[in-house]
């Protein structure tokens, strides 16, 4: 039977099987940051080959094909997500970098229905993973629902379906009463200088706990923004202050930042084949790995909560503890800071620091 391309296929499978006859489909595989090749991979098998020829006709019902658009050429739920944010990026109110970032996590929880055409999705696809991520916080979810109501509205601008489904999509999340952030201990601190060049890539955790910088800040610091012979890098996200901002390199941490300084390279963390860290493949793998092997139960994010209480016990200044988090502002030449808000009025408007003091306090830990 000669089916559309793009459609799928039925095939008998040799040898002596229950279920002789398998089900075909092909899907695009990201290889690398921007090279693609599209892959088959078996969905079903099934006793009679009538079966499996109604299964694949089930498959791909229901899909909002328009007369001038080939069955081929409809995208996947990721593809999807690469020409929205296209569109996006090409307006003049494109979202920034940072909410990039946040959409491309949020993308993640999608990774079950990567592969299916777009107009093949049903709201029972789409609520089952917003379902699986309903333990996670209120901007997470929030982030999920931006990034689908974003992808229908496109495709329903260019006629690739006919309703945004979404709103029958029920995002729910999870509020935390309490932090979800514990500190390392001193005991467990103690452990990661013990082990540090002993256990792979502890030397990551500890210059997270002496930066105070956010998980994805520092995976996205580049080696031209490592300034070593002035103990500083430039980075930063999530906001206004924080961004593109002079983080001061303590004592403590500066030789661990040189070893892992490669002008060959683009950024300043890679993994062991050389490559770039996305947040999601170093806290799953990474990051897992290392509090495996050391037996602790901590997140990236308690590295940043550590160096807050650090820099609390040693009575760093809360001005320059403000500036060095990314709540702060710095004049044109970069040589002034000040904290925005939240430290009074006096403190936190008109107090500015230099770099040299930034150091100073930094290097009290």
């Amino acid at each position: 039977m000669k089916l559309p391309n793009g459609y799928g296929s039925v095939v008998k499978l040799s040898g002596k099987r229950r279920k002789p006859y398998a089900v075909k489909v092909s899907h695009m595989v990201k290889v690398g940051e921007a090279k693609a090749v599209r892959k088959r991979k078996y969905i079903g098998f099934f006793a009679s080959q009538a079966a499996a020829y109604q299964f694949l006709a089930e498959y791909n019902n229901g899909a909002v094909v328009s007369e001038h658009i080939k069955y081929t050429e409809i995208p996947t739920f990721s593809e999807m997500y690469e020409k929205w944010k296209s569109y996006r990026n090409s307006l003049k109110t494109k979202p920034s970098a940072a909410t990039w970032k946040n959409y491309n996590i949020a993308l993640n929880h999608f990774t079950d229905i990567h592969h299916v055409k777009f107009t093949n999705l049903k709201v029972t696809d789409l609520q089952a993973c917003v379902s699986a991520a309903s333990h996670k916080s209120r901007s997470t979810i929030s982030n999920m629902r931006s990034i689908l109501n974003g992808m229908y509205t496109y495709a329903k601008m260019n006629e690739m379906v006919k309703n945004n489904i979404t709103e029958y999509v029920v995002f729910e999340h999870t509020d935390s009463v309490s932090s979800p952030h514990t500190r390392f201990t001193d005991a467990e601190i103690d452990l990661l200088w013990k082990k540090l060049y002993v256990v792979n890539n502890v030397d990551i955790v500890l210059i997270y706990m002496y930066t105070g910088l956010r998980a994805s800040e520092l995976l996205e610091i580049t080696t031209d923004n490592v300034f070593l012979d002035k103990r500083y890098m430039v980075g930063g996200l999530k906001t206004e202050n924080g961004y593109d901002r002079l983080i001061p390199i303590c004592d403590k941490i500066f030789p661990l930042i040189k070893n892992r300084l490669n002008p060959d390279k683009k950024y300043l963390i890679n993994n062991k084949f050389g490559n770039h860290y996305t947040y999601g493949t170093y806290t799953n793998g990474n990051w897992g790995t290392v509090m495996g092997k050391l037996d602790l139960k901590h997140s990236p994010h308690d590295c940043r909560y550590t160096f807050a209480s650090l820099a609390d016990n040693v009575g760093m200044n809360p001005v320059c503890l403000k500036i060095i988090l990314g709540h702060a502002i710095a004049d044109k030449e970069r040589e002034h800071f000040k904290a925005k808000s939240g430290l009074g009025l006096t403190k936190g408007v008109y107090t500015q620091k230099t770099m040299a003091q930034l150091l100073e306090e930094i290097n009290k830990l």
